[in-house]
């Protein structure tokens, strides 16, 4: 076992060993409509979808799967509504996704929506098909970020929430210090290794940090974020440690080419954010 192995298995919190599924509990009682779906959720082996086509089904199947995300289509039975109603009363944590058929959801239906219960709205018209994935990938993140951030404050008191927004970063800045870090990098290893190391170093702890998901690497080691102009508060404190943890990850990497890599950086003039992210994670 090599020293980048050890590191990786000291991250690991015992009760997230194993990469956890995703179980959805698909409503849609249409067969030309559920295939094309299943075969969107298939894409992404994390994703466990159970499909009903009326109402008892989808309650057995949420009570015996413990489902973590209804995506609420047209039943055999009763109207969306009167689903979500019956939903949210039994099952109040448990979110619900409306699909529409819609080419377009106006933004009064939408609002209109949410404030009946349902956590957000897709199109699944055939010309929005190929936007189903990366809107249930979102809102997927959103949720699991939100239930690893509860956990935390669970687990840790008051001591997170009371982190002052001072202590944190912006997603703005968040990136450009990723990137600055990989412009530092460059003056000592070669934009291929860069890139290997931030992709394997993420793709080692995305199943335990899911706010990573949020990053990209790109084949030169550039690093985007895809949904950034989503974002209005600042990266909460679960999500900065995510980041430090895949940065000191990616530190060790390039210390199994330049032993004391680390130091070397640390040694230059940098940025009060890139130094932020360098620190040690609490």
């Amino acid at each position: 076992m090599n020293n980048s192995d050890s590191f990786f298995e000291e991250l690991v919190d015992k009760p997230y060993q194993k990469k956890q599924l995703i179980h959805l509990a698909l409503a849609e009682s249409k067969p030309t409509v559920s295939q094309v779906i299943l075969q969107e959720i298939k894409k992404d082996n994390r994703w466990v979808p159970d499909l009903c086509s009326n109402y008892q089904q989808l309650v057995q199947t949420v009570t015996q799967q413990s489902s973590d995300l209804i995506l609420l289509g047209t039943l055999e039975d009763l109207n969306w509504l009167e689903v979500c109603r019956r939903c949210l009363k039994q099952w109040q944590d448990l979110p619900i996704i409306l699909l529409v058929d819609q080419l377009e959801v106006s933004d009064f239906f939408r609002k209109w929506a949410i404030d009946r219960g349902v956590r957000d709205i897709i199109s699944v018209h055939p010309q929005n098909v190929h936007q189903f994935q990366q809107a249930l990938i979102r809102n997927v993140l959103q949720i699991a970020i939100e239930d690893s951030s509860q956990n935390n404050r669970n687990s840790n008191g008051e001591a997170n929430a009371a982190t002052d927004k001072s202590d944190t970063l912006t997603w703005e800045a968040t990136l450009v210090a990723l990137n600055r870090l990989t412009k530092y990098s460059s003056s000592y290893l070669g934009p291929l290794a860069i890139a290997n190391y931030w992709k394997k170093s993420h793709a080692s702890l995305v199943s335990l940090h899911p706010s990573l998901e949020y990053w990209k690497v790109d084949y030169q080691g550039q690093i985007s974020c895809p949904f950034i102009s989503e974002q209005i508060e600042p990266l909460n404190p679960v999500q900065l440690q995510d980041i430090q943890t895949w940065v000191r990850a990616f530190l060790k990497e390039c210390e199994r080419v330049i032993v004391d890599f680390s130091q070397i950086l640390q040694a230059k003039t940098l940025s009060a954010d890139v130094s932020k992210l360098i620190s040690p994670v609490e």
